[in-house]
Parts: C-alpha cells; sequence; structure tokens
C-alpha cells in the first residue's frame, strides 16, 4: 500500500464521516428558531469554507496541469474541512460527545472501506 492509497482511503473515511455529520448537524439547525439557524450556518461557513476552497482550487490545479497529482490532498482538504466545521458545529448544541461519534465513526469507515473495495480501489496490505 502506498502512501496515496493510504490518503486515499483516509480521505473517503473523512467525507463519510462528514456526511454523516452534515445529516446530523442539518436535522439540529432545521429545528432552531431563523436567527439562530443563520448563525449556525454562517459559523459553519467560517470554519469548514477555507479549507473546502483549498480542496477545490487543488483538485482544479491538478486538473489543468495534468502533471498526474493524485487526487487525495484534495479529498482530504474537503473530507477534513467539512468534518472539522460539522463536528465544531454539533460541539456548540451539546452533539459531539463519544457516545454519538462513534457509531458515526464506525459506520463512515464501514461505508468508506465498501466504496472502496467497490470501486477497485483497495489493495491488499
Amino acid at each position: 500500500m502506498t502512501i496515496t492509497h493510504a490518503l486515499t482511503a483516509l480521505g473517503v473515511a473523512l467525507c463519510a464521516f462528514a456526511a454523516l455529520s452534515g445529516l446530523t448537524w442539518m436535522r439540529r439547525v432545521i429545528g432552531e428558531r431563523p436567527a439562530r439557524r443563520r448563525g449556525m450556518v454562517l459559523n459553519l461557513a467560517r470554519r469548514a469554507g477555507p479549507p473546502v476552497l483549498a480542496g477545490i482550487a487543488v483538485a482544479g490545479i491538478a486538473a489543468l496541469t495534468a502533471r498526474g497529482i493524485p487526487a487525495a490532498p484534495a479529498l482530504l482538504l474537503i473530507g477534513g474541512g467539512l468534518t472539522f466545521g460539522l463536528h465544531r458545529g454539533l460541539l456548540e448544541v451539546g452533539q459531539a460527545d463519544r457516545r454519538a461519534v462513534l457509531p458515526r465513526l464506525a459506520i463512515a469507515v464501514a461505508a468508506g472501506t465498501g466504496y472502496l473495495w467497490l470501486a477497485g480501489l483497495a489493495t491488499p496490505l
């Protein structure tokens, strides 16, 4: 397993965790009053926006230069930025304790591993 494969696997797991955290965060946001909802969305954009934009820029530069730059750095930036922003947002509303995070993490790792296996990107150690 090369470092690129390991970074891709980590990036996919982070994106899956961000998707599950996003569903939980969205469920909490919908129940809030409109003024609080706007504040929560602004906090998410402030926390997750810069790394996600950097990841999109890295992916765009990799596509334009065609130098064979792997997608792993962009995947890590996007997945990591969303995971960080959503986790901090859930921490504000008390939904980021171990009891809530561990099942989400287990499902994300299982979904990421399943995706890598189905896509043919999983390699033996």
